[in-house]
């Protein structure tokens, strides 16, 4: 009975240190993907701003091709 009990106990400390380590995965990865959206945020104000121009673009063509 004492030598299940030990043993459950040594396989308990197991299972913890394995949710520990996984636990410090988890935030260096929370880490990683705060970087990620950090330049998917900045992406995506240049895709606005590159559309931005495009239309300016566009509307000055339009201009000058009314004006001939």
């Amino acid at each position: 009975m004492a030598h299940a009990t030990i043993r459950n106990q040594l396989k308990i400390m197991g299972n913890q240190r394995t949710i520990v380590g996984n636990q410090k995965k988890i935030l260096r990865n929370q880490d990683t993907l705060k970087l990620l959206l950090g330049n998917q945020v900045k992406i995506i104000r240049n895709q606005q701003a590159i559309i931005k121009n495009q239309k300016k673009i566009i509307a000055a063509t339009r201009g000058r091709a009314r004006a001939r």
